[in-house]
């Protein structure tokens, strides 16, 4: 993200409400005073030049209609209305020149104008009005008394013949810098409010962007990424099907040669399955949603918990020798992220024994449940190792050792238990690069689980726990690298 885009940080909800609430204290005082000394405007205020009990009312119904400045944020209209009264009879218009600079800031263009106007002819009202009214009843007179201390007495009240012309100076010029104030800084405020929403939308529309920008870029790795591994794999899987399918055919006077084709058939179509999910998968970007099931008739190829079972009876049908304990319950439930993790670390798992360890039986206990979680253990004995079977058994489509080979087979192929110098399945050793064991790690830790993998005592064991799935929010999500 760069400079531009970065958030702008606010004032915290407290100190913002603090400081207004200290503004608004301000402003009932100073108003309040300003009232007050307004009174003077009103002859019926006073009788015999002294404040008379209507003035004295009035003054203290000053106290409440004050208070309406603290809705000055939420209600700007109540303390325009307020103070519009004000100004028109009273000869003080702080309080509407307060409203109007919140309408100018917060109101609509239309209200905004209205107050405007609206306040500006009161104002203008009012200042002509005090302007033509005798001097003794300007509030400014009291800068001119000869003892602003005796603003009470009558005579003391009378300012100078000769400072009349500047009160009348004075009332105007605080007429005028007080309108231009509030209308001014109000305008400046609004376009500042109206600059930042800008802002806001340009940087929100800007992350959209950049989001939008990596997703089509995600989108193209997918692309191509597919198109690698549909165009890499499926041929191939083509051909072993037609290969395995003219083997189980033209095996018809040998039933074991014939069954063992065809569990590479059904493999191989089970392959081309998984490969066409895994494309469209990687092509949406919806791996981790569930598979649609394709009726009995397909194979069972579906990465999910409740195949497991097939996943075991496909391996054992190549000869290895599997040791099961398959417990699983509550699959239902379980999020399709984690079930086709936890099929894909049991498939992983027994590829990786039949690499390494040939020949060898291999121990498979899984327990699932949606209160206990999941528990996997995939273990298998060390080759070489003392007390264990590294006897390599007859693969189920080599040649019967009462029978010599047949005149034109190479070299290279099968030959009776004991005399083949490469144990079944030793060739596949070269094939491993250690990123199958890493993936299951990376799978463990994607959904908060737990992997050990390693040797215990004489065996290779990888283990792998999950917690309980009751709540679905306890797994976690895979996190998609940027």
């Amino acid at each position: 993200m760069s400079e531009h885009s970065a958030p702008r940080r606010r004032m915290p909800r407290g100190v913002r409400v603090a400081g207004s609430i200290l503004i608004g204290v301000i402003a009932y005082l100073f108003g309040f005073l300003t009232s007050s000394m307004a009174v003077t405007a009103n002859a019926w205020a006073f009788s015999d030049g002294e404040l008379n009990d209507t003035g004295l009312v009035a003054i203290l119904l000053l106290f409440f209609v004050w208070g309406l400045v603290f809705l000055r944020h939420r209600w700007p209209w109540v303390p325009f209305i307020a103070g519009g009264l004000l100004t028109a009879g009273w000869g003080d218009a702080l309080m509407l020149l307060i409203a109007v600079f919140h309408l100018v800031i917060r109101a609509s263009r239309r209200q905004a104008i209205a107050a405007s106007a609206v306040g500006t002819g009161l104002i203008a009202f009012s200042t002509l009005r005090m302007c033509l009214a005798p001097a003794e009843h300007n509030p400014f007179s009291i800068f001119f008394l000869p003892d602003p201390a005796q603003v009470t007495g009558l005579e003391a009240s009378i300012p100078p013949e000769d400072s009349h012309l500047a009160i009348r100076i004075i009332t105007i010029a605080a007429a005028v810098i007080g309108l231009c104030t509030a209308l001014g800084v109000g305008a400046l405020l609004r376009r500042t409010r109206r600059m930042r929403a800008v802002e806001s939308i340009a940087e929100r529309e800007a992350l959209r962007n950049e989001s939008l920008s990596a997703e089509i870029a995600r989108q193209s790795e997918r692309e191509l990424l597919a198109r690698e591994l549909h165009d890499t794999l499926s041929h191939r899987l083509s051909v072993i099907s037609l290969h395995t399918g003219a083997l189980e055919v033209g095996a018809g006077t040998d039933p074991e040669v014939a069954s063992t084709a065809s569990a590479l058939r059904q493999e191989a179509r089970a392959s081309m399955e998984d490969l066409r999910h895994l494309v469209g998968g990687v092509r949406n970007g919806d791996l981790a949603s569930s598979r649609p099931d394709h009726g009995s008739s397909s194979p069972p190829s579906r990465a999910t918990m409740s195949a497991i079972p097939e996943l075991i009876s496909s391996v054992a049908s190549t000869g290895t020798v599997i040791r099961p304990l398959i417990v699983i319950q509550d699959v239902e439930s379980c999020p399709p992220a984690l079930d086709r993790a936890a099929y894909r670390i049991v498939q992983e798992a027994l590829t990786n024994a039949m690499k390494h360890a040939p020949n060898l039986p291999v121990t498979v206990d899984v327990a699932v449940s949606a209160a206990r979680g999941i528990q996997i253990s995939v273990s298998n004995p060390l080759p070489g190792v003392s007390g264990s079977v590294d006897v390599p058994p007859r693969p189920r489509y080599a040649p019967s050792s009462a029978r010599e080979p047949d005149a034109g087979v190479p070299a290279h192929g099968w030959s009776p238990p004991g005399s083949n110098p490469v144990p079944q399945g030793a060739h596949l050793k070269s094939t491993g690069s250690g990123s199958g064991l890493i993936g299951i790690q990376e799978r463990a830790a994607m959904f908060g689980g737990e992997a050990s993998i390693g040797v215990v005592g004489n065996e290779f064991r990888v283990q792998v726990s999950f917690r309980p799935f009751l709540n679905s929010d306890l797994i976690r999500p895979p996190v998609r690298a940027e």
